[in-house]
């Protein structure tokens, strides 16, 4: 099988030859692709050249990568889609669409915040670092799709009230018990590669694209009372925002 002349890089050629293939065979969700030599051969491209185009398809979502196993077709979960106008906990927006979440991993500690959690904190300089860790993974159908975690200063949460049905949301439970009384918060949004820790987690390779969130939480009395680091594996989230029209 070789490609045809074109004009755009052999790479994105290789992405489509490579969909095609999928469908061809046909292979379904969380089946094996064939070997990278075998692949290259079927292709008439190098190694290089694959592994470019196999690198877009993960991007999209199409595949996914495990590194000493092999590439498998990515499963095809309904895309969780959000407006960043509403906050809302990355469960209840999945009980909202009738998806199924589960939390993969839970881990919450308590200790001081590093340099830059103090600072999304905002903590003065002078005063208690501690805080109260919580970090969770995220699967859909079995399949890691995000790491979330929320730092939170030890006055507004401590271990000891999260009780047993706790399901690593901080919002929600913030929220059920009226305490602190919420106002509003703001995110910033980026692009960041998985290192090692978050390759790990998410069952990716390292330098994997993920989309990021870093939240802030405010109560009226305007404390962050919730710094959070979200990171979703693209291909299961979509995010927008509306935003009126401005007059001069």
């Amino acid at each position: 099988m070789t490609l045809q002349l074109d004009r755009r890089p052999l790479y994105v050629q290789a992405r489509d030859r490579l969909l095609a293939l999928i469908r061809e065979q046909p292979l379904g969700a969380g089946e094996r692709l064939p070997s990278e030599a075998t692949l290259s051969a079927q292709l008439g491209i190098s190694r290089a050249t694959l592994r470019e185009a196999l690198r877009l398809l993960e991007e999209e979502g199409a595949i996914v990568r495990r590194q000493g196993l092999g590439t498998f077709v990515a499963s095809r979960s309904p895309l969780l889609e959000s407006g960043l106008e509403v906050l809302e906990s990355l469960e209840s927006l999945a009980r909202r669409i009738g998806l199924h979440t589960e939390v993969a991993h839970l881990d919450v500690v308590e200790r001081l915040a590093t340099e830059e959690e103090a600072e999304g904190l905002r903590l003065p300089p002078d005063g208690p670092k501690d805080v109260l860790a919580v970090s969770r993974v995220i699967a859909v159908a079995g399949q890691p799709v995000a790491y979330l975690v929320d730092v939170v200063p030890q006055e507004f949460l401590r271990y000891e009230e999260l009780g047993e049905h706790f399901n690593g949301s901080v919002l929600e439970l913030f929220l059920e018990r009226r305490s602190p009384v919420l106002a509003y918060s703001t995110t910033e949004i980026a692009a960041e590669e998985a290192d090692p820790m978050l390759a790990k987690s998410l069952q990716l390779r390292r330098g994997r694209a993920l989309l990021k969130l870093v939240g802030r939480l405010h109560d009226v009395n305007d404390r962050v009372v919730d710094y959070s680091l979200s990171f979703f594996v693209p291909g299961y989230f979509r995010f927008h925002v509306v935003r009126k029209v401005g007059r001069i």
